[in-house]
């Protein structure tokens, strides 16, 4: 299955707003790393972004 360039560029634009969110997300929880969480969601969609809302909560659980 080849994907057209139009998909591609769409797939692009889709992770790069993922990966912005969840660092900025991680900033303002003050979550650890949020260059690294930044990273991890340039990697795909969507399992980066549940994995980091699984981490959150945990530590947030966690340091309560």
């Amino acid at each position: 299955m080849m994907l057209t360039v139009a998909q591609i560029i769409f797939l692009i634009i889709l992770v790069v707003i993922q990966g912005t969110l969840i660092f900025r997300d991680a900033i303002k929880d003050k979550v650890p790393n949020p260059w690294l969480w930044g990273i991890i969601g340039l990697l795909n969609i969507p399992s980066s972004a549940i994995v980091y809302l699984v981490y959150k909560k945990l530590y947030f659980k966690r340091k309560k």
